[in-house]
């Protein structure tokens, strides 16, 4: 089993959207905090290498916390990253209700697959970017609150344990997955497709292959426009890479 998850800059928080190359290639653009001294990370988007300068050379604006407040110019280069998923220590935290649930139904050597939206110059697509191979699923609503703290500090690189290093408090509702393998693509893989009343939803081709629990319409049931949702396919990892590999 695999949790579809959407992370990433794009449409929601940043603008303009993050490009598909040419070559399939992509940048991986990390979403800002939510406030700037809600953290202790020190990567800031000044810092993102992209295939021409860095995020903050690219981006006209960002919006933390998804909000209507924009962030320009030397304080958007400076502002903070909510790395998460951080693919190099391979930790990803989440608090949405509706992604935790799904989170929390996964095993180990279950997987995470990560998308996000890119823009090939013409119009946005929903693309695979990532994944990880599941280790271990820790829930810190299950825990009271000295422990919860106690635990949280097991996952150093994870964007919510620098939230709680620098607030001392542990977001409600957190699902951390640790991964055992994992990395970012090279090539972006095109989940979406468009229908003519330009909403985004699983390719076709991919419904059988992927089998995604029931989420919506009976015949297109992985809903990939607006905000990004979180959906559960019933194949495992190495099947997904395999398809990924083909493409």
């Amino acid at each position: 089993m695999i949790v579809l998850s959407g992370v990433a800059a794009d449409s929601t928080n940043a603008d303009p959207v993050p490009r598909l190359y040419d070559d399939g290639g992509f940048d991986y653009v990390p979403i800002p905090e939510a406030a700037r001294d809600e953290t202790t990370e020190e990567k800031t988007y000044a810092d993102v290498e992209m295939s021409d300068g860095t995020a903050a050379d690219y981006l006209s604006r960002i919006y933390p916390g998804g909000g209507d407040e924009a962030v320009e110019g030397d304080a958007l280069a400076s502002f903070p990253l909510h790395h998460d998923p951080n693919f190099e220590a391979l930790t990803y935290g989440e608090r949405r209700p509706a992604y935790v649930e799904r989170l929390r139904r996964l095993d180990k050597g279950d997987g995470v697959v990560f998308y996000t939206g890119l823009d090939d110059g013409e119009t946005m697509h929903r693309y695979a970017v990532g994944y990880f191979v599941v280790d271990e699923v820790v829930y810190f609503d299950a825990f009271d609150d000295d422990k919860a703290r106690r635990r949280i500090r097991e996952h150093p690189e994870n964007a919510h344990t620098k939230r709680f290093e620098a607030t001392g408090r542990v977001d409600d509702n957190l699902v951390i997955v640790e991964g055992s393998e994992g990395e970012l693509f090279d090539d972006a893989f095109r989940l979406s497709e468009r229908t003519p009343s330009g909403h985004y939803y699983l390719r076709d081709e991919l419904q059988d292959s992927f089998a995604p629990e029931p989420s919506g319409r009976e015949d297109r049931n992985a809903y990939l426009g607006g905000i990004k949702q979180a959906h559960i396919l019933n194949v495992r990892v190495a099947e997904f890479l395999e398809t990924v590999a083909d493409a």
